[in-house]
This record gives structure tokens, C-alpha cells and sequence, in this order.
């Protein structure tokens, strides 16, 4: 069987990118990943691609998304990764890689889709916050749920805190769900997940210790 290919799309620091590199020799023989796309040349996670010796293709916000499919074509990716990427990406290439295309977000979806989670946390003083990774479709952040990390929200929490706790939360949950990617675990149809081609109908939950976090 051949090893699928991965690229991954980032905007900022690359603190996800840097996790799942590091993360990426239990897979060596499943997935590798081939190159990283940023809109934004001010990225951190640029220098990360060059840490690992991985090709980046670095673009401005004014030719992005045609940028991104001449990318996307050279490389003819098995999964598409987005860690921190803060372009929405249009429909004709979604569609293009439906069910390739993995993302995670700051929240226990289908809570707080979009942007100021953690703020909204605060704000309804929820009892529980976390991470989700789930499949891209059209509709953002409503795609098929993969995972989720979910910890207990701490009494002194402020919105630091919780991007903190949120943010090594992802990094437990995204590995697993990309290693469950290049083992067949996981796949989309149509709008559902399925796993070991069991059909999932509630979110697949990781409760998360502060002691691990």
C-alpha cells in the first residue's frame, strides 16, 4: 500500500504544525507529510517548516486561493491539514478534496463555531471547554466531528488560561485523529463520520486531566 501523502496550511506561530511533526514517526509508514502553504509571510510557523526540513510555500492574501489550488495540484494531497489557517477556504476546492481535509477548532462544536471562543466561554461560564478536530465541509466549522479534547474550566480561568489549556489540548487530540486517517480508520460519507465503518452519531470525547494539560 502506497503512504498517503499530507500537506498542512497555516497562518501563525505553527505550535499544531510543530506538534504533529514531532508526532509524525509513529505514521512514517502510513503518511508523510510532503509540504506546508501560509498565506501570511510573517508566520512562525515558517520557521518550523524549515526546522524540519519541510517545503513551504509562502503566499500573500491577495492571490491566496488561487496560490492555494496550483499548490494543492503540484502536491495531490491524501489529507489536507489546517492548523491555525484563518482563510475560509472556497467551495470548488473543498469539493475538490471532500473528506481530505481535516481541521481543528478552539471549542467543543457545535459550540462557539467562528471566531472569540474563549471569550464566549467566559461570558456563559461554562463548566467544560476543549478542541475539536472534524472534517472540512462548505459550512464552516460544521463539518463531521472526528474527536474532541475536553477538559474542566478552572474557577480563575481568563481568556490566556483557556488558550493555553485549549491549545495542548489539541495538540493530545490531533495526532490521534490524523494517525486514525492513515490507518483507514476514519472516513467521511456525506455528512457523517465513520469509524472502522461504523456509522458515529455522537462526538467522539477524550476528558482531559489538568494534570495532562
Amino acid at each position: 500500500m502506497s503512504i498517503k501523502k499530507s500537506v498542512v496550511l497555516f497562518s501563525g506561530k505553527g505550535s499544531n504544525l510543530k506538534n504533529l511533526l514531532e508526532n509524525s514517526t509513529n505514521i512514517k509508514d502510513k503518511l508523510m507529510y510532503k509540504a506546508a502553504f501560509t498565506n501570511n509571510p510573517q508566520a512562525g510557523g515558517i520557521d518550523v517548516c524549515h526546522k524540519f526540513s519541510l517545503d513551504v510555500r509562502v503566499c500573500d492574501d491577495v492571490n491566496v486561493n488561487s496560490e492555494l489550488s496550483e499548490f494543492l495540484k503540484e502536491y495531490d494531497p491524501d489529507l489536507i491539514i489546517l492548523a491555525g489557517y484563518m482563510k475560509i477556504i472556497p467551495p470548488e476546492i473543498v469539493n475538490q478534496y471532500v473528506g481530505k481535509i481535516m481541521n481543528i477548532h478552539p471549542s467543543l462544536l457545535p459550540k462557539y463555531p467562528g471566531l472569540n471562543t474563549y471569550s464566549k466561554i467566559l461570558a456563559n461560564n461554562d463548566t467544560y471547554a476543549g478542541a475539536t478536530v472534524h472534517f472540512v465541509t462548505c459550512n464552516l466549522d460544521q463539518g463531521p466531528v472526528i474527536l474532541q479534547g475536553k477538559y474542566a474550566v478552572p474557577d480563575d480561568s481568563d481568556e490566556s488560561s483557556l488558550q493555553t489549556l485549549t491549545h495542548n489540548a489539541e495538540h493530545i487530540i490531533y495526532p490521534i485523529a490524523v494517525k486514525w486517517f492513515a490507518n483507514d480508520i476514519i472516513r467521511m460519507e456525506g455528512e457523517k463520520l465513520l469509524l472502522d465503518e461504523k456509522l458515529i452519531e455522537s462526538p467522539i470525547v477524550l476528558l482531559i486531566e489538568q494534570s495532562s494539560v
